[in-house]
């Protein structure tokens, strides 16, 4: 059972590596950097029942890289009463893909039988999204959120949860970015 969590864990992992390419999208005329604290609520884990996943157990691996990257960007955390609640949705699951081969992609054909015979190619791999959004707790609405998603078939190595929030954090607003400016121009 132990194995087959980790499995699934290293799964997960491995999808959120390389989603590097995050749509961004914030609520229209909202200023984040006016948000001072957040806190985090354990989200959505999919996945199928070939890779399970634990989802406390990702909970705690997800939660002090997002503070981590947060607080880099000038915010803080608080257990409750927080003005910004971080969620997160976390998919992994098996897809296939099929595309009719056209004229250079077709066998000769043996036989007059098989003149008109299409040919198909096919894949399977696993596909992995993550999604975080930040929901103003005052307003119960999502101000800001990033999705990414990927083939992760192909991934290798490393702590991947790490970058991929690392990544969806990336155009986050950096209210760290105004304060070195402010004392340089007082120096």
């Amino acid at each position: 059972m132990k194995k087959v969590l980790t499995t699934g864990f290293g799964f997960i992992l491995v999808i959120l590596s390389f989603a590097q390419d995050f749509e961004i999208a914030v609520e229209k005329g909202i200023d984040l950097k006016k948000y001072q604290t957040f806190t985090i609520v354990k989200g959505a884990v999919i996945s199928g029942s070939d890779q399970p996943i634990d989802a406390n157990s990702l909970y705690y691996e997800i939660k002090p890289i997002i503070v981590r990257e947060l607080k880099r960007k000038g915010y803080t955390y608080q257990d409750s009463a927080a003005e910004l609640t971080v969620t997160y949705v976390i998919e992994s699951i098996m897809r296939t893909d099929v595309q009719r081969l056209g004229p250079l992609g077709q066998a000769p054909a043996s036989n007059p039988a098989m003149v008109d015979q299409s040919q198909t190619w096919s894949r399977e791999f696993r596909q992995g999204t993550l999604i975080l959004n930040l929901v103003d707790a005052s307003r119960k609405t999502t101000v800001w959120s990033a999705e990414g998603t990927m083939d992760i078939s192909r991934t290798r190595g490393g702590n991947l949860l790490d970058y991929a929030v690392k990544s969806a954090f990336r155009k986050f607003p950096d209210k760290t970015k105004d304060e070195r400016k402010a004392t340089k121009k007082k120096g």
